[in-house]
Order: structure tokens, then sequence, then C-alpha cells
């Protein structure tokens, strides 16, 4: 059994002026508490209690004002534009009358039960597990604002059983394609990049438009605005490759892209938003997907990226890559990216060192110590391992 830990973000239903002010209040009030505890050393901190500071906040919150400043949070800030109220598990409950759902939890003016707008059966069902404490563990409750409407953000764990998976899905991203999924047999999906690159370079023009009027404001929501876009586009994508790797029944291979912002790249292609890498999302979509997978009892793998895009996936010889197309050795030609997605998908991983960051053909790095002769090896290929072997 696996143990997933995930977010409910709950809005408030129909919530009235009076309460909408006390929440405000109850911000501004932890806002204040937390602002002064950094003003304080961190070893004058760590001995901090609730009964030592003044504050209008009930004990459940300032308390854990305290203990969040005394971890990591503490260290790293050293002044708070907004600290949202939370509290632990212990203060918080969870009520059902009839088809409502509310949530009762410690403000300024003291425990207040307020209903929650529940819109679609994903959070029902995590509702009721929470209700019926049946392998589901409640986590903390925070209160925040976003976009003028308040929410409960609260956090839950349960136990997913395991998926015993018999297939491989590799996974291969990238700026032509947001991503294509493959399995060893040739079974794919491809997800384009076209428009997002298009709206990549209007955003951009745009920001540059705001930037030159001197419209800072309007240009941070512009900045929020793009970055939700690209994390909706990014959970459509990740929800999409974990519904077929369910439909396989695969778990998922992705190349490691750690360091890909210090690759190497042209001035040119850099200043342009639809293709510099510094502003593509890959963690983004690789996180999604790992926590989908999570919630599927599956698990996401990851392998070494090199040559993953210049190697024949039918017989582990370099080849050579133009924009889409990959041809082989041999004359063969196929997309280049699903190509890559069938090496991801059959391969776990390279005769290569790791120190090749450079996709070049493997015989101009023989000479230097720390290539390999012949060809990468193929570890799905039992032909090339007996071979190996004797």
């Amino acid at each position: 059994m696996k143990r997933v830990t995930t977010t409910l973000k709950l809005k408030f239903l129909d919530l009235n002026a009076v309460k909408a002010e006390m929440f405000d209040q109850t911000v501004c009030a932890t806002t204040e508490l937390a602002n002064e505890l950094l003003r304080i050393s961190p070893k004058e901190r760590k001995a901090l209690t609730t009964a030592k500071v003044v504050t209008p906040l009930k004990s459940a919150l300032s308390n854990q004002v305290i203990r969040v400043l005394k971890g990591k949070a503490g260290q790293r800030v050293k002044h708070f534009k907004v600290f949202w109220p939370e509290v632990n598990n212990q203060n918080w409950k969870l009520h059902k009358i009839g088809s409502t759902y509310s949530v009762s939890f410690p403000t300024i003016q003291g425990d207040k039960r307020v209903p929650l707008e529940v819109g679609s059966s994903y959070y029902a069902e995590r509702l009721e597990r929470i209700l019926a404490e049946q392998d589901c563990e409640r986590g903390t409750l925070k209160l925040m604002k976003l976009r003028g409407c308040w929410y409960a953000v609260v956090s839950i764990t349960w136990e997913v059983p395991e998926v015993k998976s018999t297939e491989r899905l590799g996974v291969d991203r990238g700026q032509n394609r947001l991503a294509v999924a493959a399995t060893r047999w040739g079974r794919a999906v491809f997800f384009g990049g076209g428009e997002v690159a298009h709206r990549r370079r209007r955003f951009q023009k745009r920001r540059a438009q705001l930037q030159q009027a001197g419209k800072y404001r309007a240009l941070k929501r512009l900045e929020r605005k793009e970055a939700r876009w690209m994390r909706a586009v990014n959970h459509t994508v990740s929800r999409r490759i974990v519904r077929f790797a369910n439909a396989v029944n695969a778990d998922v291979w992705m190349e490691d892209l750690s360091g890909i912002r210090q690759s190497r790249q042209s001035q040119k292609a850099r200043s342009d938003a639809g293709k510099s890498r510094h502003t593509w999302s890959y963690y983004d979509l690789e996180w999604k997907v790992a926590y989908k997978l999570e919630m599927a009892g599956r698990t996401l793998h990851k392998r070494p990226a090199a040559y993953t895009s210049k190697t024949d996936h039918r017989t582990g010889l370099i080849g050579k890559r133009s924009g889409h197309l990959f041809t082989g050795q041999d004359g063969y030609c196929c997309d280049a990216d699903w190509n890559a997605a069938m090496n991801i998908a059959q391969w776990d991983g390279f005769s290569c060192p790791l120190s090749l960051k450079e996709a070049l053909p493997v015989i101009g790095r023989v000479g230097s110590g720390d290539g390999v002769f012949g060809n990468p090896l193929n570890s799905m290929n039992p032909s090339q391992l007996q071979a190996v072997g004797s």
C-alpha cells in the first residue's frame, strides 16, 4: 500500500460580508504575529509558547504560527506580506447536513462553521472518506484568499493499493511537442506544442508593451495569468498520460532533465519565449504526472536523457535527428519524438557515462577516454545482453 498526500482547495459557499471581514481580520492578526516573531532571534523563538506571546488570536492559531517559524520558514523569510492562518488536524472538523458539507475551525472571533461549495464527485468522494475515517488521515487546514475568493485548503493522506504494472510507458518531453507517450510496442499519444509556443509569444509581446508603459501591476497580473494557464495545460496533459498508462497497465518512464536550463542555447532561441528552455515548464509536468500516478497506485521512473533522441529504437545504433525526423544508419525514418519515447520505454540506461552531457556521436568520444566502442547497450534486447555476457 502506498501512502499518498494531496491537497483539497474547497471554496466557501455563499460567504457573506461579515464572515469575509472576520477572515480578513484573522489574516491580519496572523501576519502581524508572524512578523513580530521574525524580529526575535531563532534561539529565543525555539523557547516560545503561546503563553509568552500577546495576540488576539486563539491558541490553536497562534501555536501553529510559532510552530511554522521554529522550522525552516523562520530561517528563510525576513518579512511576510501575508501569512495565511493554519490549524492542525485536531482543531478543524468536517460536517455534513443533508447534501451540504461544512467545515468548522478557529478564527479571531472563535470557532466558526462555514458551508463548502463542492462542485465535483472528486471532492465529494474524498470528503466522504474524511467523514468515514476509512484509511484517511486529516492534515492541516489553511484559510486562503485567492483572486478575491476565500478557500479552506486542507491536506489529507490515505492509502492507495499498489498496482502491478506489466508494461512500460516512455514519455519524451520537448518544445516541438509538449510530450509524446509511447509503449515499447509503438502505441503512442502525441501532445502538440505549437499552440503553447504561439501563446507564449503573445504573452511575451504583451509583457514587453506593459513594461515599456510602466504598468507594473498589470504586468504582474499577466504573469500570474500565464502561469495559471500553463498549469492548466500541464494538468490536462498529465491526466491524459496517466489515463493512457492505466489503459495499457504501465508505469511511466521519463528523462531526467535536471540542469536542462543550464544547457547551451543560442541567444536568438533564448530570447524567443516559444523556444527558450527558461520558459518551458518541464518540472511542473513531471511533478503532476508523478502525483497522479501515485494516486493511481503506479510509479514514475527517471532515466538518463543522453542519446534518447539520436538512438535508433530498433537497433541501438546512433542515428541523426533533424527537426521532427529521425534517420537511422540504414536509412530508416520515423518521428524523432516518437523514437525518443520508444527508447525511454525500452532502455534502462546506456553504456556511456553520465558525464556525456551532449548527444555527440559515440565514435567521436572514444579517443577522449570517457566513451565506449560500438553502440549503447539496449537492456531490453536479449541478444545484446547474451553477447555481452559471453
